[in-house]
């Protein structure tokens, strides 16, 4: 095993056990990061694999299909982010909403 494997598995066997304790999801979460896990691992055990795949896919090298790979899953998860930031912004404008009308003070009250 070449150190570039270690460091690669090292990293994400790392990732992964702090995925499970800090971010407790969806079952199915879970299982699809644990299936990213393992398919990276023998990506990267098994490199001849990327390529085999690649080419099953028209990609000349596995190393392009990691990397194009790589650009969809950060998409999805930049579109899951934003989703999640315009959720959280529209239920703090309801929240403020909500406060400034229940501390809102009668014309004759303003003093």
């Amino acid at each position: 095993m070449t150190p570039i494997q270690i460091i690669l598995l090292g990293s994400g066997g790392l990732l992964a056990l702090l995925y499970f304790i800090r971010f407790r999801t969806r079952l199915l979460d879970r299982v699809l990061f644990l299936g990213l896990v393992v398919g990276g691992a023998l990506l990267v055990i098994r490199p001849d694999w990327a390529t085999g795949l690649a080419n099953l896919f028209g990609v000349g090298r596995g190393a392009d299909l990691v990397t194009y790979l790589g650009f969809v899953i950060i998409a999805y998860l930049w579109l899951m982010l934003y989703t999640r930031l315009r959720k959280l912004d529209t239920q703090l404008t309801e929240l403020t909403r909500q406060i400034a009308i229940l501390e809102a003070k009668k014309p004759d009250q303003a003093k």
